[in-house]
């Protein structure tokens, strides 16, 4: 049980983390900590589920309630990691909708994982800009190009976005009309419940391995104490 719960957490921990390194421009470095948390303690739960199976094996009863133990601490680590994602989920729209807008300033300008993190959002979201195309006037990018990056366009071609504020209405004929912010936010608030959900969810049947481990460490005694 202990195994599959370990593998689970770094899955989720794993696949979670590669989704926001995209965008680490956008968010603070500890945002990008709690799915690395996750894999951590997931690895440490398959390491301490060994050692269970191990005590099992041996019917050794300090090594089972050295498991137990264990176990019961990474479930209270676990529950307060769940929680402080909880909290954190209310805390993210502030802080990615500032960093968002002071990361449009540094596009192109010799900063590559601006450069990155903006590319992929408005590919992969179908949109422009924090709160909406209008939003890169305001940057040395859109002074400079007259224009938006070109993964802001409807067909990414290069160049696509250039002088489109010379153009009528662009937002309905050439590049995606919906700014980032919200789709992102939506998709930063998904992740991060599923974050505590996991860590939440597992830990409670971490419990029940804890139960079963103390019935066993019971049972040994009980064995020892006969002999």
């Amino acid at each position: 049980m202990a195994h599959i719960c370990g593998c689970a957490l770094i899955i989720v921990g794993a696949v979670i983390e590669a989704r926001y390194r995209s965008y680490l421009d956008f968010i603070s470095s500890s945002y990008l900590s709690a799915p690395c948390i996750l894999i951590a303690v997931g690895v440490l739960i398959f390491v301490v589920g060994f050692f269970g199976c191990c005590g099992a094996i041996k019917e050794s009863h300090c090594m089972v309630v050295t498991f137990a133990v264990l176990l019961c601490i990474i479930f209270i680590i676990q529950l307060g990691a769940g929680i402080a994602s909880y909290v954190m989920r209310n805390e993210v729209e502030k802080f990615l909708h500032e960093q968002m807008l002071k990361s449009m300033k540094n596009y192109g300008l010799a900063r590559p994982g601006v450069l990155k993190s903006w590319d992929i959002a408005q590919h992969e979201h179908a949109c422009c800009g924090t709160d909406t195309y209008e939003d890169w006037r305001a940057t040395t990018f859109g002074e400079e190009y007259n224009g938006v990056p070109d993964s802001c366009c409807k067909e990414n071609v290069s160049g696509c976005g250039k002088d489109i504020f010379n153009k009528t209405n662009p937002s309905k004929t050439d590049i995606n009309k919906d700014g980032c912010f919200e789709k992102l936010k939506g998709d930063f608030k998904e992740n991060i419940t599923v974050l505590g959900g996991v860590a939440i969810g597992i830990g409670f049947v971490q419990l029940i391995g804890v139960v079963f481990a103390c019935c066993l460490a019971k049972s040994l005694k009980n064995q020892y104490e006969t002999v």
